[in-house]
Order: C-alpha cells, then sequence, then structure tokens
C-alpha cells in the first residue's frame, strides 16, 4: 500500500500531504508501529514537521478531552507557546502557522495536526473526561475576543 506512495505512477508533487499523513496512520493502525518504511516516507514529506510533530508526540502533548454525556471530543496540542485545537477530520489547527502558511497555500499542514493524527494512530494520546457545562469554558480559549 505504501509502496504506492512512493514508488507507484504518481509522483509525491502528485499526491497531497494530507493523503500521505491519512494513508500512513492508516498503515500504523493497522500494523500497531511505525516501520521504517512509514517513517521515512513521513519524514521526506514533511521534513522538519514531521520531526516536530514526533517531539510532541515523545512529550505526551497530545490530548484528546471527551465531554459527557454529549460524547463531544476536542483534540487539543500544546505547541511551543501556547494550546491549539485541532480538528481532524477537517485538517484545521488554530495555531498561526495554519492561518498563514496553510491558508496562504504556502504548505498543506502544520505539526500540530500530523502530531496528532500520529498520536491518535499510535495511541499515544493523553486523554481527560470533562462534563458538558465545562465545554464553554474549556474551549472560550479559542474563540476570538470582539
Amino acid at each position: 500500500m505504501l509502496e504506492s506512495l512512493v514508488l507507484g505512477p504518481s509522483s509525491k508533487e502528485d499526491l497531497k500531504d494530507e493523503t500521505i499523513l491519512r494513508q500512513s496512520c492508516q498503515e500504523i493502525r493497522r500494523t500497531h508501529v511505525m516501520s521504517d518504511e512509514v517513517k521515512n516516507i513521513l519524514e521526506k514529506t514533511f521534513d522538519k514537521n514531521f520531526l516536530e510533530a514526533m517531539k510532541l508526540v515523545d512529550q505526551n502533548r497530545v490530548q484528546l478531552v471527551t465531554f459527557s454525556p454529549s460524547g463531544r471530543i476536542i483534540w487539543v496540542v500544546r505547541g511551543r507557546k501556547k494550546e491549539y485545537q485541532v480538528v481532524p477530520h477537517g485538517m484545521f489547527c488554530t495555531c498561526d502557522d495554519y492561518y498563514f502558511r496553510v491558508m496562504g497555500r504556502k504548505k498543506q499542514l502544520c505539526y500540530h495536526l500530523i502530531a496528532q493524527h500520529l498520536a491518535e494512530a499510535l495511541g499515544l494520546q493523553t486523554r481527560s473526561d470533562l462534563v458538558d457545562t465545562d465545554y464553554a469554558n474549556f474551549t472560550s480559549k479559542w474563540k476570538p475576543n470582539f
């Protein structure tokens, strides 16, 4: 499966970074490890962002917060300076890098998004449980102050 990412008819330029990340994480979930092949693909694709993402994963800085009884979830990644909300299915992050570079089409993903996907695939996220009445207060740090 992953060989097609590197050796198949499409070149790396034809594939979106998002597709490479999703397929790599699918392989990690399937095998329960990050093989050298997957690691090499991720390093080639994301360069320094992969290394930064792995630091966050290794330092337990990716958190899954579950609210009850609704079952809502929020992913939080503690970066160098702040905590950021990451929306994995929408490939969105609240960091400045996402706002300026990803939205400006200078790159596809920030390292917080990469870290979230890798932590989830590896099962290395920390978990917190809160009640629904905590939701507004918990998410207020990511809302603009008007």
